[in-house]
């Protein structure tokens, strides 16, 4: 059955598991790095001294569409409905967790 591949097949097979993980994992490495970087410069780790953190729901904007996969269609604007975070209260953002607890405790 894979007698006929070769070398550089598998290679580019290799490469492109490579790749495919490398984009997969991106955001949590990305995360990693900028919150060791934050305090190794004394920031807070999550906000980075903002005191504010994006919702997870609506991704900082208030609102959340409707549909599916959040896709608006062209065609028929008027058929897509969009509602109010729940989460965060149409705010898009919530208070530190962190920074919350360094203030309360001083």
């Amino acid at each position: 059955m894979f007698e006929h591949i070769t070398a550089s097949e598998i290679a580019g097979f290799g490469v492109g598991a490579f790749l495919l993980g490398a984009t997969v994992y991106a955001p949590k490495i990305d995360s990693f790095i900028s919150a060791s970087q934050r305090s190794s410069l004394g920031m807070c780790k999550r906000c980075g001294d903002l005191r504010l953190i994006a919702c997870s729901s609506c991704k900082g904007s208030g609102v959340i569409k409707g549909g599916p996969f959040n896709f608006i269609q062209l065609e028929n604007k008027s058929k897509v409905r969009s509602s109010s975070c729940t989460k965060c209260g149409a705010r898009g953002h919530f208070q530190c967790p962190e920074c919350s607890n360094k203030l309360s405790r001083a």
